[in-house]
């Protein structure tokens, strides 16, 4: 009885003697006020369905579009410019790019639908030019050739995260293809978009 007594302290005293000294470690609270100022805490989440996407990617193949804004909302946080927005692109199968993009301001992630195909990320463009301003991704520059810029095979159920900045070109679709592209815009440079109100090229 008295060595279980006994191994019980002990224990007691070791738990105690590691749960203090963690206590010790443990940071005080955030004194911030619980409504940070110029932050917003009122605007509205933004729902699109999985019908919705194929049925946009099903307008876009009828219209032969290939990259065609869903939307682009206000994003919250610290300022009114930052913004985020869904696009979805297609690739025919053999489609391929001859250029490289790169946006100043905008990342993108794609999330892969359907299909497979191959694109080179990153390295060092060589003949950069300035483009024209995207309505969907603002900002950048284009190229032929990148030193350095790596072959990655995108397919269905893939996540591909491009900072912005990275330059980034498709390479070759091995059958149809199709992603959804979540750009993060942080300086606003695209202009705000409804869900729904999506423009098609007219194919006749």
């Amino acid at each position: 009885m008295q060595t279980t007594i006994w191994r019980h302290c002990a224990v007691g005293m070791f738990v105690m003697g590691v749960a203090a000294p963690l206590a010790a470690q443990q940071p005080p609270n955030d004194p911030s006020p619980v409504v940070l100022p110029a932050h917003h805490y009122d605007l509205p989440a933004t729902l699109i369905t999985a019908a919705q996407i194929e049925a946009h990617k099903k307008k876009m193949i009828a219209a032969k579009d290939d990259d065609v804004p869903m939307n682009m909302v206000k994003a919250g946080g610290g300022g009114d410019k930052h913004q985020a927005g869904v696009s979805v692109v297609n690739r025919n199968k053999g489609q391929k790019n001859p250029n490289y993009a790169v946006h100043d301001d905008v990342a993108e992630v794609y999330y892969v639908l359907e299909g497979k195909g191959h694109m080179k990320l990153g390295g060092k463009i060589s003949d950069w030019k300035r483009r024209p301003v995207s309505a969907g991704n603002g900002r950048g520059s284009a190229g032929t050739t990148a030193v350095g810029a790596r072959d990655v095979t995108i397919a269905k159920g893939d996540v591909l995260i491009i900072p912005a900045g990275t330059p980034h070109k498709w390479e070759d679709a091995e059958e149809f293809t199709s992603y959804v592209v979540v750009r993060i815009d942080p300086d606003g440079v695209a202009p705000l978009m409804e869900l729904g109100t999506a423009k098609f090229t007219d194919p006749n």
